[in-house]
């Protein structure tokens, strides 16, 4: 295919391609006279095809790739293309996904290299990651070779992987995506204290320079250099010896991941990674341990001298030494007295050398402790009343005594009050009692003297004064009464009370 003819294919509205196919223009006939010819019929399979080929020819022009007659085959060049260009264009119409943000936890390494990755995934005004505009070299080498029936190269592996190798920063869109990085570097960055070193880039949103400043003042040589320097010192110097809760599998593990740094520091400046057998030695120089399985597999390690032994392996060295474990074999022979205890605060008897939770124990499980254990466990309880548990569990007991100071005072008001309201009712009922035997024998005085009784003649002129008592009585009972009355009415509004509580 021309390249002229390709490069003007990719301006034409493809409407009116199909159009003026369905009216071609009059040709002349053998006698010299013009004639119409048939439309010419498009099919949709191949107009299809047509629209794949024209975004291919524009991908590899952007990315300055030679166009030739097997580029543009639609099998199955133009296939595999087609396929991971979809892929690109579902990226960029889903929702944009949240750039990174530097957190306590998250330090400005971690985040640089998080924002790589999300920018190979975040897809740009230029239908294209926004890796292209972070990447270490603007300039774009001569274009490798493609793959055979692939629309890349085996350099660059994929469609994506081309364009953030490959795009030029001279193209008109790229101020716009440049701008969408320093967007993205903006907002991870406000409020921490690297918001300064990308302070010059704001007014032009140039994100590029933003991030290689980042890259530069905060993830230089110098921290990788220190990085280095205590992943080596692990690897050479850390001691294992199975007498700790340390584990052999997370000291394996520890390893492990001082390799795996080294290995990212090597992306960035230069160390020297340390072999399989290298990795092995400071396995066995570092375990240290009484234990005759670890012993015995360590001598295993070290008689695999050859090439494919296991002294020149470290993932099968690790999978030979992680059952000998004496550390994991302890927590799974735990007596049962400490298993029922979990949940508790722990403290290790010096006796008895086993774990004693400090908390309630049942019946049945106080039940399983021996009498050593239990020993220590009261020993240790007293240990801890002693000392108490910290300035938490101290405020946390200075607020229970208050709180029940408090509830304590009022019940005793309580109970105060209720005892000075019998008692009142008390002394209302003995009034009462006492005017009622008084009023009774009043009234057999009364009746003796209508019967013309000795009472009657022996006093004669005491009648004015027996009624006198008579109505001072009435006003004293009337009195004690309502009192009365007023003491048990308000006693049963409070219990009415009490049952309309009970009700709801």
């Amino acid at each position: 295919m021309p390249i002229r003819w390709a490069l003007v294919l990719t301006g034409v509205h493809f409407s009116r391609i199909v159009e003026n196919c369905k009216h071609p223009p009059q040709v002349t006939d053998a006698a010299g006279n013009l004639v119409n010819q048939a439309a010419f019929h498009i099919g949709a399979k191949s107009l299809h095809r047509l629209r794949v080929a024209v975004i291919a020819v524009k991908y590899y022009v952007a990315t300055d790739c030679t166009i030739t007659v097997q580029s543009v085959q639609w099998n199955t060049t133009l296939k595999n293309f087609e396929e991971q260009w979809k892929a690109i264009k579902s990226a960029k119409d889903d929702d944009t996904p949240e750039a990174p943000k530097m957190t306590k936890t998250v330090g400005i390494v971690k985040w640089l290299e998080a924002y790589e990755n999300y920018s190979k995934n975040r897809i740009g005004v230029r239908d294209a990651p926004l890796a292209y505009v972070i990447r270490e070299e603007v300039a774009v080498p001569a274009a490798p070779a493609l793959q055979a029936g692939q629309p890349h190269s085996d350099e660059h592996g994929s469609v994506k992987g081309e364009m953030i190798a490959r795009l030029s920063h001279t193209h008109g869109l790229y101020r716009d995506d440049n701008a969408l990085v320093f967007d993205d570097i903006e907002a991870a960055t406000h409020g921490t204290k690297f918001a300064p070193t990308i302070t010059p880039f704001k007014r032009n949103r140039d994100g590029r320079a933003a991030f290689l400043a980042l890259k530069t003042q905060h993830a230089g040589p110098a921290l990788w250099d220190k990085e280095v320097k205590q992943c080596s010192e692990f690897l050479l110097n850390q001691k294992w010896t199975g007498g700790s809760t340390i584990t052999l599998e997370r000291f394996l593990s520890q390893h492990r991941a001082a390799y795996i740094s080294l290995q990212r520091c090597a992306e960035h400046i230069q160390v020297e990674l340390p072999n399989e057998r290298t990795r092995v030695k400071y396995i066995i120089d570092n375990i240290e341990t009484s234990d005759s399985d670890v012993k015995a597999a360590l001598a295993v390690v070290k008689l695999g001298n050859g090439p494919t032994g296991m002294h020149s392996d470290f993932e099968r060295t690790v999978a030979y030494l992680l059952p000998t474990d004496p550390v994991k074999r302890k927590q799974k022979k735990r007596p049962n007295a400490e298993i029922s205890a979990a949940g508790g605060k722990t403290s290790k008897g010096p006796k008895t050398g086993v774990e004693l939770r400090l908390r309630y124990y049942t019946p049945k499980e106080f039940a399983k402790l021996t009498p050593e254990m239990v020993t220590e466990l009261k020993e240790l309880r007293a240990a801890k009343k002693s000392k108490g548990d910290g300035n938490k569990s101290n405020v946390g007991s200075k607020k229970n005594a208050k709180f029940c100071a408090s509830v304590v005072k009022a019940c005793l008001k309580e109970l105060r009050k209720e005892e000075e309201q019998k008692q009142e009712e008390k002394s209302a009922i003995e009034a009462i009692s006492g005017i009622l035997k008084l009023n009774s024998s009043s009234v057999a005085i009364m009746d003796t003297r209508e019967r013309g009784g000795p009472a009657q003649a022996q006093q004669p002129a005491g009648r004015k004064s027996v009624a006198f008592k008579d109505e001072q009585r009435d006003d004293q009972v009337e009195v004690a009464a309502t009192k009365l009355f007023q003491l048990m009415n308000s006693r049963g509004g409070r219990h009415a009370d009490q049952m309309d509580g009970k009700g709801n």
